[in-house]
């Protein structure tokens, strides 16, 4: 294994989860001495080398009130700098334009790990509800996904489950197109020992508070967190001066602040947190997590709080459950009333007995431990 190429729609300074795993790979399998190629999109086109890691913005276009996502439209670019590239895998973070590479791979014999970083039935219920048929839409897609990548590569049961339902069987052997691989987490930038770190700025962040980090969009389903507030400024328990701090940005931004200030909500907007350093100490300071996306196939900001020793409360639909154990959270239906509830438990109980166990069990989880699985995955199998 000599060279890795990694290819992704909707990366940017703000894409979150999806950033953060392709930067997290790439440094892994450099650290294994093998050449990295990353093409993402970009409003200019540019390249980066840092030690064995080639990162290429191609100029392409942006998607209209999406808050800043793009998406590669010139494929024959993508191709060209591949070819140049001459990779031994090609990673393909993106089910819809960049798909057509894992075709183009098969023909020259490149195997192609297509990553499913979403549920597509929960992108159409989302962003498309009014469209008849969606389910049979998202088994055709999948279908055809499926045929294209010599692996399919989920992150949790959860993202599996449209392949399983095609009849698709995630197994360790080699003969097994369906992988199940669980992303990492960095345990030294995410640590308990960040609560202890301070600075002049650390002065805006609130002795107690409550978190949730997200990008504020519809299918993150955030609107919800207004109606956790909402809740919690009934109960006498929780000191009335504890906040709801929201991390993160999108297109709902402007929409949530309004509807905080309406309904009057304690809730303190900070914005998308460029330095990880920053989200590393609110995600330690923070009493509890909140994760209320209803489609997260992994959950990566949760994990993200787990090993700052924070406890969360997430979505019993999403894949975060499998994320958590009963030591370190509770998995909840969308109902307003029993998130408060578990948030006034959990804040009347040991704080230091919660951070103990919440970083106990994210430290199963590591980046390592992810490219060795998927390094071992493109060696057993050969290219489709």
């Amino acid at each position: 294994m000599r060279k890795i190429a990694h290819i992704a729609n909707l990366y940017g300074p703000k894409s979150g989860g999806l950033r953060t795993t392709i930067n997290e790979l790439a440094k892994q399998y450099s650290d294994r001495d093998i050449d990295v190629l990353v093409i993402v999109p970009g409003p200019i086109s540019k390249c980066q080398k840092i030690n064995r890691i080639l990162y290429v913005e191609l100029s392409s276009l942006p998607i209209p009130f999406s808050g800043g996502y793009r998406v590669i439209i010139d494929i024959r670019k993508v191709k060209r700098i591949l070819e140049t590239f001459q990779p031994d895998v090609i990673e393909i973070s993106d089910r819809s334009t960049l798909l057509h590479i894992a075709h183009w791979a098969k023909t020259k014999k490149i195997h192609t790990a297509v990553f499913a970083h979403e549920r597509l039935d929960g992108v159409l219920s989302a962003f498309a509800s009014w469209i008849p048929f969606r389910k049979l839409i998202a088994s055709k897609w999948n279908s055809y996904t499926a045929n294209l990548g010599s692996n399919i590569v989920a992150t949790t049961y959860f993202a599996a489950e449209e392949f399983i339902s095609l009849g698709m069987t995630p197994t360790p052997y080699p003969d097994s197109k369906l992988k199940i691989v669980s992303l990492g987490v960095d345990l030294e930038q995410f640590d308990p020992d960040q609560r202890h770190v301070t600075d002049v700025n650390d002065t805006l962040i609130p002795t107690r508070f409550i978190m949730a980090a997200t990008r504020l969009s519809k299918e993150k389903d955030v609107k919800f967190l207004l109606d956790i507030a909402e809740r919690i400024k009934g109960i006498e328990s929780i000191e009335c001066e504890t906040p709801l701090v929201i991390a993160g940005s999108g297109p709902l931004e402007k929409t949530m602040k309004r509807m905080a200030e309406q309904r009057k909500l304690n809730i303190i907007f900070v914005g998308f947190l460029h330095n990880r350093s920053n989200l590393a100490k609110y995600l330690a300071k923070a009493d509890i997590f909140l994760a209320v996306g209803p489609i997260e196939t992994f959950g990566l900001a949760a994990l993200e709080a787990l090993a700052s020793g924070t406890p969360v409360l997430c979505r019993d639909s999403a894949a975060i459950a499998e994320v958590i154990d009963q030591n370190c959270g509770v998995a909840l239906p969308r109902d307003a009333t029993l998130w408060a509830r578990e948030i006034e438990r959990i804040m009347g109980e040991d704080r230091e007995i919660y951070r103990d166990l919440s970083r106990s069990r994210a430290e199963s989880f590591s980046w390592s431990r992810c490219a060795e699985n998927l390094i071992s995955i493109y060696q057993d199998r050969p290219a489709a």
